[in-house]
């Protein structure tokens, strides 16, 4: 299993649980937990995994609802609307420290409108190519690419996803000039790249596991900050290229803002409590995610640091989605 990289230090940082009434008392309903993507994906199967394991130890149910669109915006701006009271979760992506810069006008505001509860967990991306792409290393692909600019693409999901941002860091980074190919969803891509109708494709580990396994995609690199355990002998585009700054593909447990302290911390604690349980554990070690757990204030500064993070990106790559 994955070790909790931040489990001791989080409970370490929260000291005795607050006895406010209102943390005392909570749930006594059911509690909406957000999730703004497309129910059947992996991290859908993750957070009802979560929510029920939630629910069984408050006795309430906790309800996943999806509310796929905009790029995580229509979820995340249902969330923003809810009362400030604890009984809506939202499960924020990597796109919410994106969407700050990526965005012109959100309806929300990003750090004003939410409370962190707890960084839920990070994981990485990686960038796979079609066999009979003759490149094997970044070092191989940025030769390439200088030698044919313009000529190469790579494809990914959506413009503005973590990976179609990613894929631009390296661009710039490189110096080099490739042409970038959205996609719906990552699953086509991959897809077509099998196929050999594209030469590359920027996806998370999780989704090209079976592919890079099977041999019907070769890994080039690990596009995170650390090579993924599933990947161990794939090394990160910065062991290459030290000018490529990544952010930190992740998750966070946010609810609404003015929600009382005492209730923030007793919602981190529990929370903390259903990621310790063994299934909740085993779908991190499949998804290879690894597990943090953060205290609410470690949580608020790492959001806030992944947030300038990935603006430095989006800003250098010139990247739109409005």
């Amino acid at each position: 299993m994955v070790p909790f990289r931040c489990i001791l230090c989080a409970a370490a940082a929260l000291g005795p649980v607050a006895t406010d009434a209102t943390a005392q008392s909570f749930p006594t309903r059911a509690v909406r937990y957000v999730l703004p993507l497309p129910a059947g994906q992996e991290t859908d199967v993750f957070a009802r995994v979560l929510a029920r394991r939630l629910g069984e130890g408050w006795g309430q149910q906790v309800l996943v609802e999806n509310r796929p669109g905009g790029g995580t915006v229509i979820g995340t701006d249902a969330a923003a609307k809810a009362a400030p009271d604890g009984y809506t979760l939202l499960h924020a992506l990597t796109s919410h420290a994106i969407n700050p810069t990526l965005r012109s006008k959100l309806p929300y505001d990003t750090l004003r409108d939410f409370a962190c509860i707890t960084q839920i967990g990070s994981f990485s991306g990686v960038l796979i190519a079609h066999p009979s792409f003759p490149v094997k290393s970044i070092k191989e692909l940025i030769a390439l690419a200088k030698a044919q600019p313009g000529k190469i693409v790579y494809a990914t999901g959506p413009v503005g996803t973590t990976n179609h941002i990613l894929g631009e860091a390296l661009r710039v980074a490189a110096g080099i000039d490739i042409g970038h190919v959205p996609y719906k969803g990552g699953g086509p891509a991959i897809q077509d790249l099998v196929a050999g109708r594209v030469p590359l494709v920027a996806n998370v580990v999780l989704e090209v596991l079976p592919y890079v396994r099977s041999g019907k995609v070769r890994a080039i690199a690990v596009t995170g900050p650390q090579r993924a355990s599933s990947l161990p002998d794939v090394p990160t585009v910065s062991e290459s290229l030290p000018t490529y700054v990544p952010g930190t593909s992740l998750w966070v447990l946010l609810t609404r803002a003015g929600t009382p302290d005492a209730l923030v911390r007793q919602l981190n604690a529990d929370v903390i409590k259903a990621m310790r349980a063994a299934e909740v554990r085993e779908r991190f070690s499949q998804m290879d995610i690894e597990p943090v757990g953060s205290a609410p204030a470690q949580c608020d500064a790492f959001l806030r640091e992944q947030i300038a993070v990935w603006g430095k990106t989006v800003q250098a790559s010139g990247a739109r989605a409005d």
